[in-house]
C-alpha cells in the first residue's frame, strides 16, 4: 500500500510531528510505502503595511504551490491521511484535488478546527474568511474515516468518528526530571501563543510565589507572556522533549470553554513522560488524565492554584511520587505502535486492500 500523509502545518509544528511525522517510520516498519507532504511556507508576519502585504503575497504563492503539489502527488497514493487540513490558511478551494481523489482519505483532527477558534472569532470578516474552517469543513464531507484526539472533540462533529487516537509523545525520548529539594521550584508552561491567555488569571499568584522565592515560571512559546513574571524561552524543535526534564512542576491552565474542552491534554502527557507532577484546570480530558494517572492536582480558581503550587513546593517527596505515577501511566497510555496499527487499518479500509 502507498500512503501519503498530508499536513496543514510545516514539519516543525507540534501537531504535524506528533500526529503525523512520528508515524512515518512505524508505517514503513509495517511494509507500507509512505511519504510526508507538509507545507514548507513559514512566513513571518510584521506590523507595517508593506510587510503585511509581503506576508500575504508570500502565502498566496505558497498556497498556489501547495495546490499544484497535491494535484501532482495524489496519483501516487492508494490512501492519504490528512492532518487537520492542507495549508495554514486560505479558502477551501485548495482541497479540490483531495475531493477528486479516488483512494481512501482518513481525516485526523486534534482540535475543533471545524469551528472558528476563540482567537479568530474576535477578528474582522476578512481574517475570519482567511483563517476560517473552510478546508476542514470540505474535508469532513469527503473523508472516508475521521479520527479525533478526544471524546469531547468527537461530540462536536455531529457525524460518526472511526477512532479516538490521543496525541501522545514517544516516552522513550524524554529524560527524567531530577526532583530537587531546594526552592524555588521550577514551573513550566509550554504551548502556542494562542494559549498564553490561560495564564493571565494566575499572574498575581505567580508574582507572589516568585517574590517569595517559592516558585519561578518559565514560559516556552513562540512569544513571551506579557501578563506576569516569567522567564521566556523560545520554543524550538531541537529542544523538545529535553526541555521537559528541566521543570519540577508542569502547568496546564485552561478556560472552561467549548473549544478548550476538546483539547487533548498533550502538554500534561509530556510533563508526565518526564516524571514531573502536573497541575491542571479540570477542563475536558485534563480531569480524567490527572485522576487516572495520580500524577498531579486539579485547580480551578487562583486560590486553588496557589494552594496546589505551595503544597507541591513544600513537599519534594510528593512531587517525586506523583512524577513516578505519571511515568508509569505513560508506559501503558502512550502506545504508538498500537495507534499506528489503528491508523493503517483505517487507511486500508473495510476490504483490507
Amino acid at each position: 500500500m502507498r500512503v501519503g500523509i498530508i499536513t496543514e502545518q510545516p514539519e516543525h509544528n507540534g501537531s504535524t510531528y506528533y500526529r503525523a511525522a512520528q508515524y512515518v517510520p512505524r508505517f514503513r516498519a509495517r511494509g507500507v510505502s509512505v511519504e510526508l507532504l507538509a507545507p514548507t511556507a513559514v512566513v513571518d508576519a510584521h506590523s507595517g503595511r508593506v510587510d503585511r502585504a509581503r506576508y500575504f503575497a508570500r502565502h498566496a504563492v505558497g498556497y498556489a504551490r501547495r495546490a499544484r503539489e497535491l494535484s501532482h502527488a495524489l496519483h501516487s497514493f492508494d490512501a492519504v491521511l490528512v492532518q487537520r487540513g492542507v495549508y495554514p490558511m486560505g479558502p477551501g478551494l485548495i482541497c479540490g484535488p483531495l475531493e477528486r481523489f479516488d483512494g481512501r482519505i482518513v481525516l485526523d483532527l486534534d482540535d475543533a478546527v471545524q469551528d472558528l477558534s476563540p482567537l479568530m472569532s474576535t477578528k474582522g470578516r476578512a481574517s475570519r474568511w482567511l483563517y476560517g474552517p473552510h478546508q476542514a469543513l470540505r474535508l469532513l464531507e469527503r473523508a472516508d474515516a475521521i479520527v479525533v484526539s478526544t471524546p469531547a472533540l468527537a461530540e462536536t462533529l455531529g457525524r460518526p468518528v472511526a477512532a479516538i487516537v490521543p496525541t501522545i509523545p514517544d516516552t522513550a525520548r524524554f529524560p527524567s526530571v531530577e526532583h530537587r529539594t531546594v526552592l524555588p521550584i521550577r514551573l513550566g508552561w509550554v504551548g502556542s501563543r494562542g494559549g498564553l491567555g490561560a495564564l493571565d488569571p494566575l499572574a498575581g499568584v505567580i508574582a507572589d510565589l516568585d517574590a517569595e522565592s517559592v516558585a519561578t515560571l518559565t514560559v516556552v512559546c513562540s512569544e513571551p507572556w506579557l501578563g506576569g513574571v516569567s522567564n521566556f524561552r523560545r520554543w524550538q524543535r531541537r529542544d523538545d522533549p529535553a526541555l521537559f526534564g528541566e521543570f519540577d512542576v508542569g502547568l496546564m491552565p485552561l478556560p472552561d470553554t467549548p473549544y478548550a474542552r476538546t483539547k487533548a491534554g498533550f502538554k500534561l502527557l509530556q510533563h508526565m513522560a518526564a516524571g514531573s507532577p502536573v497541575i491542571a484546570s479540570p477542563v475536558g480530558i485534563n480531569s480524567w488524565l490527572v485522576r487516572e494517572s495520580g500524577a498531579g492536582l486539579l485547580a480551578s480558581t487562583p486560590p486553588e492554584w496557589e494552594a496546589a503550587l505551595r503544597r507541591l513546593a513544600a513537599d519534594p517527596e510528593e512531587r517525586r511520587l506523583m512524577g513516578d505515577r505519571g511515568r508509569a501511566f505513560m508506559r501503558d497510555y502512550a502506545d504508538l505502535d498500537h495507534q499506528a496499527d489503528v491508523l493503517l487499518e483505517l487507511l486500508r479500509g473495510p476490504t483490507g486492500s
